[in-house]
């Protein structure tokens, strides 16, 4: 990946912290602005409640409002711009629309071009370990707060955390939280990013399939939203801290309690004395605990773990495939899987300890 090569931000506390993050917003901000082209697979996760939906898609962009946007599923749609006019192909009902383009017309990295824009409040919450396409890098966690929130945002957002990358300033994720009584949670992540690289005006052009029949608009396609409970457990391989290999369907025929948490969290930590009393007393009746680590090295968790004398499982490296592909959106969240593999409870927040210890002994039975 191309590289600014910038150096690092120094991080403070209080109203230097502020400056701190929105001197991150405006370096990734210019990043975005200076890219001649760029490509990147998005995988857009959704939920609320114990129900979730994801999107998958290919964008990819130049300079001149040239991009093109492709959803993976075969039925999904496309939108294509050559800078002068924008087509919409929807495959599910073989139509398409045509219409000029315009400079509201938003392309890919609208957001992240105007990252830096209509900021009411920001700052840098840590900074954290971030696997990005297979490799460990460091990112700046920043929450902002607009005013006025752009098009296209979650209604009643509350906040949106980036997770920027130190060195290149790209952004690798961003989440979407919606105010208390709504619940809904939107994670964004961008992996398999090329920037730079060579860009033809032919793949930035639309030539209609032959049958299909011009329209004067097209719904937008909607993920299908399904229930997480009942749902089989997606498996997993991740390391503890000794750099042991794990995988979820080595415990299959126990019950597993899947937990993603990281030190800094002060719910996570009150949860954890608790785990460890269930591990400690149902382990011989089938009992797993799993403790997925988000963005921490094994050095802290190994020492967190030492000084607080737990001894269940403790795995790193569950950002961004498996935290996403359990819809993790806030911390700690909190699974049981049963004996043949499916989830069937889930938590965010320890705010049900009698709840987690009902479910996880009904299905131990």
């Amino acid at each position: 990946m191309w590289s600014l090569a910038a150096p690092r931000v120094a991080l403070c506390n209080g109203q230097d912290s502020a400056k701190a993050a929105m001197q991150v917003l405006q370096r990734t901000a210019a990043t975005y602005k200076n890219l001649q082209s760029y490509e990147f697979k998005v995988a857009i996760h959704f939920s609320q409640g114990s129900a979730g939906s994801e999107q998958r898609l290919v964008e990819r962009g130049a300079k001149g409002a040239k991009y093109r946007i492709d959803e993976e599923d075969p039925r999904g749609t496309s939108r294509i711009s050559n800078g002068q006019t924008e087509w919409t192909l929807s495959r599910a009902s073989n139509t398409y629309m045509k219409a000029p383009a315009t400079p509201a017309n938003l392309t890919p990295i609208s957001d992240f071009e105007n990252i830096a824009q209509h900021v009411a409040g920001a700052d840098i919450m840590r900074e954290e370990r971030y696997i990005a396409d297979g490799k460990a890098v460091m990112v700046y966690v920043v929450a902002v707060v607009r005013n006025p929130w752009p098009p296209g945002t979650l209604p009643g957002v509350q906040m949106m955390m980036y997770r920027i990358d130190e060195e290149t300033f790209a952004v690798h994720e961003v989440t979407t939280h919606t105010r208390n009584g709504i619940n809904q949670t939107k994670v964004v992540v961008y992996s398999d990013v090329k920037w730079n690289q060579s860009a033809h005006d032919a793949d930035f052009t639309f030539s209609p399939p032959p049958s299909a029949q011009v329209v004067s608009s097209i719904s937008a396609s909607s993920a299908q939203v399904a229930s997480l409970i009942g749902a089989q457990a997606p498996d997993f391989t991740l390391e503890d801290a000794n750099g042991k290999s794990v995988s979820l369907r080595d415990f299959r025929g126990k019950v597993v309690i899947v937990d993603f948490w990281a030190s800094w969290c002060g719910p996570c930590r009150a949860q954890m004395p608790y785990l460890q009393d269930l591990h400690q007393k149902l382990a011989d009746k089938g009992l797993v605990v799993l403790g997925l680590n988000i963005g921490e090295d094994s050095e802290a968790v190994t020492e967190f773990a030492k000084q607080s004398a737990y001894t269940f499982t403790l795995l790193l490296g569950g950002e961004p495939d498996v935290d996403t592909s359990y819809y993790v959106g806030a911390f700690p969240t909190t699974l049981v899987i049963d004996r043949q593999g499916k989830i069937v409870y889930r938590d965010e927040g320890f705010g049900e300890p009698n709840k987690l210890r009902s479910a996880v002994m009904a299905a131990l039975k």
